[in-house]
């Protein structure tokens, strides 16, 4: 088990990999239910940044993002960067024939859970492992867009490398907030 998956329990990242899951459905074209593979892919990222959207924001006015205006800054940064990509997917999904579905079905995260939360770096731990889940959600996605649909392939590439930019950060902050050298 990985050290950052260890700390407590993290229901925001079980629902990205709920959402890996039916994407890994979708790629085996087992769980499209005679839907376009292509189409429950993307509205599987669609879910995924709306997910985002939310845990950035929420914590961008946490109590923690509050006391310590940089860290409330970065989170807001990341929850607008999340909603360019959902916008990005969103108008994808039309282009393709789609509607995008706005309404994250079926999802298990407890928002609540910030309320009794007062440890940052915990809340940082469970957001770097769900980037990570993210950022292999959209390695997988590239490998099969790219062959037959390079438009697609070059979205995801670009949110795939701002994916990873926020990563990078979380590692940063987590560094920042325990004290370690980064």
């Amino acid at each position: 088990m990985d050290q950052v998956e260890s700390a407590a329990p993290n229901a925001f990242l079980r629902d990205v990999r709920a959402i890996s899951a039916r994407m890994h459905g979708a790629l085996l074209e087992e769980e499209s239910e005679g839907a376009d593979p292509a189409l429950v892919l993307l509205q599987s990222a669609l879910t995924a940044e709306i997910l985002c959207i939310w845990r950035y924001t929420m914590m961008s006015v946490s109590l923690a993002g509050l006391k310590q205006p940089r860290i409330g800054a970065e989170f807001q940064e990341q929850a607008n960067d999340e909603r360019r990509h959902m916008v990005a997917i969103a108008q994808r999904i039309r282009e393709l024939g789609g509607t995008p579905d706005f309404s994250p079905h079926g999802l298990e995260t407890r928002f609540g859970e910030f309320g009794t939360r007062a440890d940052l770096a915990g809340l940082v731990e469970q957001n770097l492992a769900a980037e990570r889940e993210v950022i292999g959600l959209y390695r997988r996605m590239i490998d099969h867009f790219e062959p037959h649909d390079p438009v697609t392939a070059l979205m995801l590439t670009n949110i795939l490398e701002e994916e990873s930019e926020h990563a990078t950060d979380m590692q940063d902050l987590l560094s920042i907030e325990t004290g370690g050298h980064g």
